[in-house]
């Protein structure tokens, strides 16, 4: 396979986490776009791309491009996934896939219809951790999810466009979407029905019209398993970090903190593992080198599937959707199919 030719939408942090990611596993990075001129500019520059332009549909367009990393605002995820399937391009997709469960279906079909390879950009997934979770826990009972950071209105952290329904969808779709994301795939299952309530403490700070800044919920799986998930920027603990899962299957537990970079179990013939305690040549053997993009290189190689496919987008974004509502309406919710 020739080197791939890539183009970056949305070139603030994250997006130029994905080019760098990129240009190491040997993807050239050719175009940068970005509604800001000058933020796109500045990335063509540091990453030596041939143009940088305010214009999504000049890279859409452009037929020397394989691949898009989108990394915009979450609102832009839909609009451009859509575009880029459509222009036959595979993509990596900055999470959530989608802010509305009708748009990530939407995604998903376009990306299906077009034969296009995409990854959404859950990498809890692909953790030696939670890999090694997966084979000694293949079937959990139960298990508890929680997002746990600090309060956005520190200055330290995040940014007012999250908390706007059109624009970043709340707390728990914008960045709890990775520990919903995480119990699925921990749990080997779709959401069947799910129970919340939720809490607005700083409306004056956050800039929204309802979305909470505290959720507690319940899920129900379609494979019979409950799982608890607390969604909170009321404060980080470094004691089990800004992420924090646990899984249990009768005889069995597993507790992966540390940012998911630790678990330790219990009933299991290992005790702990810990990624922190590696030496960086260690973990590049454990681990291998930006383990999500070259899963969805290898996927556009063999012409196989990523570990977080569309599908796997839908149900995650599915089931946010579904908490949110619970928590507004006080009822609970079945999981959209």
């Amino acid at each position: 396979m020739a080197n791939l030719k890539a183009a970056l939408i949305g070139c603030g942090g994250m997006g130029r986490a994905h080019a760098n990611a990129g240009q190491a596993l040997g993807v050239e990075v050719v175009a940068f776009c970005d509604v800001i001129e000058a933020a796109a500019e500045r990335a063509r520059e540091e990453f030596g791309g041939r143009y940088a332009t305010t214009d999504a549909d000049r890279i859409m367009r452009d037929d020397s491009i394989d691949l898009l990393y989108i990394a915009t605002h979450h609102d832009a995820h839909h609009p451009l996934a859509i575009a880029g399937a459509q222009a036959g391009k595979h993509m990596m997709l900055e999470k959530p896939m989608c802010i509305m469960r009708h748009q990530a279906v939407e995604v998903a079909e376009a990306v299906e219809k077009a034969g296009v390879k995409a990854v959404v950009d859950h990498w809890f997934r692909i953790q030696p951790t939670t890999q090694k979770i997966r084979e000694l826990i293949p079937h959990p009972r139960l298990s508890h999810g929680q997002l746990a950071m600090e309060n956005y209105n520190t200055g330290r952290v995040g940014a007012k466009w999250l908390w706007d329904k059109d624009d970043g969808g709340g707390l728990l779709v914008s960045t709890a979407v990775h520990t919903v994301d995480l119990l699925c795939y921990l749990m080997d299952s779709a959401g069947d029905r799910v129970y919340a309530e939720s809490h607005l403490f700083e409306p004056e700070h956050k800039g929204t019209s309802g979305y909470p800044d505290v959720l507690v919920g319940t899920i129900v799986w379609q494979s019979g398993g409950l799982s608890t998930i607390i969604s909170t920027d009321q404060g980080f603990n470094p004691a089990v970090s800004k992420w924090f899962h646990e899984v249990w299957d009768g005889e069995r537990s597993a507790v992966l903190s540390s940012h998911t970079a630790r678990v330790d179990f219990g009933g299991a013939d290992i005790d702990t593992i810990d990624l922190n305690e590696l030496s960086a040549e260690e973990m590049a053997k454990v681990r291998g080198a930006y383990p999500i993009h070259a899963n969805l290189l290898e996927a556009i190689r063999t012409d196989g599937d990523t570990i977080c496919n569309v599908h796997d987008g839908v149900k995650s974004v599915s089931i946010c959707n579904a908490l949110d509502e619970a928590a507004r309406t006080g009822k609970p919710q079945d999981v959209a199919r």
